[in-house]
C-alpha cells in the first residue's frame, strides 16, 4: 500500500514541478513558448540606395557623392571624370 502512495506522490510531484509543466505547456509538438527575438537594429533600419552616375554602381544615399545637379557618384573620381566629360 505504502508503495501505491509513493508512487502517487511522484507523479503529483512531477505534474507540479515547474520543468515538466513548462513541457506540457509547450506540448508535444515542441513549440517554444519564448516569444520571437527582434531583429538588430541595425538590420530593421533600411537605406535607400543610389546607382552612381557615372558607373552604376549602387551605394547608399548617405555615402554618395552629389554633384550640383543632384547626380549621386560613387568617388570623387567619378564626380571629376564626369565634370571633365561636358
Amino acid at each position: 500500500m505504502l508503495k501505491y502512495l509513493l508512487i502517487a506522490l511522484l507523479i503529483l510531484w512531477l505534474l507540479y514541478s515547474p520543468g515538466v509543466r513548462k513541457l506540457l505547456r509547450r506540448g508535444i509538438s515542441g513549440e517554444s513558448t519564448k516569444p520571437a527575438t527582434k531583429p538588430q537594429t541595425s538590420q530593421a533600419r533600411t537605406t535607400a540606395v543610389v546607382p552612381c552616375a557615372h558607373c552604376g554602381v549602387h551605394l547608399p544615399q548617405g555615402e554618395a557623392l552629389f554633384n550640383d545637379a543632384g547626380q549621386p557618384f560613387c568617388s570623387e573620381a567619378h564626380l571629376r571624370a564626369q565634370k571633365r566629360d561636358r
